[in-house]
């Protein structure tokens, strides 16, 4: 590979699937991203692993981008953007690849933004349920919880690695028939520590953007799993 530094904190890396920009550091990686695969060896693929037919002069081998698995030119034909693999460009991926593709790049365009931009949402504590500011931080690392507004205490800041699971309370329908999340838990456990949970939930007069925000949590973690499960913690 051939990598050059810039001047953000990245380094910019050629790979044969294509140009991507990553963290200089591993432990500053997004809970979000995916290693890109090693491709199938076109040896080990006398066909197209998606419909089966024989490879030969006209019928060429391509490799996703995605998976890595060897597919005809008709099976792997889409080029799609991949911001999950932090490639630059639209990159060539396989039909299944494309429309899992498509699902994560709704996250990234429009749930990853309600996270960013936050919303006001009911803390439960021992005495009552406080107001309180989340949002996730621009570097995607860590989930802020700040106030309650009556307190001088300081954000509660969780990475996001520390988060253990979110078991989701109650689901709402909007306008448009959408199924949103209006309250649910988040669990964590911090170095050194017991885990600990914290429950939140949409204000009684709460903004389109308080569902929004707890739907998108969701996502993160269903993202976060499959990141997990690829590449660990980044611990």
């Amino acid at each position: 590979n051939m990598a050059n530094t810039t001047t953000t904190g990245k380094r910019l890396v050629r790979s044969k699937s294509g140009l991507r920009i990553v963290p200089l550091n591993d432990f500053d990686k997004s809970p979000f991203e995916l290693r890109e695969p090693e491709w199938i060896p076109d040896k080990l693929s006398p066909t197209c692993m998606d419909c089966k037919e024989k490879f030969d002069f006209l019928k060429r081998r391509h490799h996703c981008r995605r998976c890595g698995r060897v597919c005809c030119a008709s099976c792997c034909e889409t080029r799609i953007a991949l911001p999950r693999m932090c490639f630059l460009d639209p990159v060539r991926v396989c039909t299944p690849c494309a429309e899992t593709t498509l699902r994560e790049n709704i996250f990234y365009n429009k749930d990853l933004k309600a996270l960013f931009t936050g919303a006001i949402l009911c803390m439960a504590s021992d005495s009552a349920m406080d107001l309180v500011q989340c949002h996730l931080s621009p570097d995607q690392r860590f989930f802020v919880v700040s106030g309650p507004y009556n307190d001088s205490a300081l954000p509660l800041s969780i990475p996001m690695h520390r988060i253990t699971g979110i078991q989701v309370g109650d689901r709402d329908q909007n306008v448009s028939g959408n199924c949103l999340v209006s309250s649910l838990t988040v669990q964590y456990c911090l170095a050194g520590e017991e885990e600990k949970e914290v429950s939140l939930a949409a204000p009684p007069d709460a903004s389109a953007s308080a569902f929004a925000f707890l739907t998108a949590l969701e996502k993160a973690m269903f993202m976060m799993q499959e990141s997990r499960a690829v590449i660990g913690t980044g611990e």
